[in-house]
């Protein structure tokens, strides 16, 4: 009736207090007919880019008027009027991180992955946020303390989703960076999109020797290895960790290579076997037809 999930309706109304709803019988929540149109007039004003934060508190009057705002035909927003619900919360993220108030820079995190769902979180917020900061870390407009701090966060947060929605039984998807490789956050993105495909993940980190990560395939479910290949310096070693890993891994597990520098890796392999996915919309609709493929599997079977 209002468009919302259950889990966003139940942190609204734990976080901000936007409705209250009475319990049944057997404590199920009841909303009036009041509830649900505070909730859709909410939804309304979030999807045209407002922060819940922000507008949790109006009255019911005031979202009314927020909801009806339109331009004049044919006149261009101003600066700020024309952004998506993600980017308004990387904003707001970024200001909160330049105060240090990590505390809100982590419950924003988490209101954008209940409120956009985890695809969205991933495109809209957390890999514009990655290089939102990367730039503003590069240009010295925040400071390496403000990087750490952003990235302890989102990775505290994308290892309690990635272990939150688990999926045992399901056929499984390795991540991995080989000896050398030390950045995760594109493997952690990748995850996530993998879960959201219905397939199981198993997160074996960064800097692995090729050897434990052949172990890793060859002794689990696997229908997919991914590699993460980022850094220009690592790159004669990390032919040399593709070339042994696709030597030892069956063909029956698809391999991939992701990251900045995968395609210049692949393309110094005598004979690469597996595919370059570069981009996070590559790699969410390869991810879809697997979970599609196993689905069937499992119907099949």
């Amino acid at each position: 009736m209002t468009g919302l999930t259950p889990d966003l309706i139940r942190a609204w109304e734990k976080r901000y207090g936007v409705v209250a709803p009475i319990r049944g019988a057997r404590g199920a929540r009841l909303y009036t007919s009041a509830d649900v149109a505070h909730l859709r007039l909410l939804a309304r004003v979030v999807d045209a880019g407002r922060a819940i934060g922000d507008v949790a508190v109006l009255s019911p009057s005031e979202l009314e008027q927020l909801a009806a705002q339109r331009l004049p035909e044919g006149q261009a927003p101003r600066e700020g009027e024309h952004r998506t619900a993600g980017q308004h919360l990387v904003a707001q993220i970024v200001e909160r991180l330049e105060c240090f108030d990590h505390t809100a820079v982590a419950r924003l995190l988490g209101d954008a992955v209940i409120g956009l769902g985890c695809s969205a979180f991933v495109h809209q917020v957390a890999a514009p946020l990655l290089q939102e900061v990367g730039d503003r870390w590069s240009s010295g407009t925040l400071a390496i303390a403000h990087e750490h701090l952003f990235t302890g966060l989102l990775r505290n947060l994308l290892s309690s989703l990635i272990q939150a929605r688990a999926r045992s039984g399901s056929r499984t998807v390795l991540l991995a960076t080989p000896a050398g490789e030390r950045h995760e956050f594109g493997l952690l993105l990748v995850a996530l999109l993998a879960l959201d495909a219905g397939l199981d993940v198993a997160y074996l980190g960064a800097d692995l020797p090729g050897s434990e990560i052949v172990a890793a395939v060859q002794r689990s479910n696997a229908i997919l290895l991914g590699l993460s290949l980022v850094s220009e310096d690592n790159r004669s070693a990390a032919v040399h960790e593709v070339q042994a890993i696709q030597r030892a891994v069956p063909a029956s597990v698809e391999l991939w290579c992701g990251g900045r520098d995968a395609g210049a890796v692949a393309a110094r392999l005598k004979s690469f076997r597996g595919r370059v996915v570069d981009t996070l919309s590559q790699a969410e609709a390869e991810l879809t037809r697997l979970g599609e493929m196993a689905r069937r599997g499992v119907r099949e079977g």
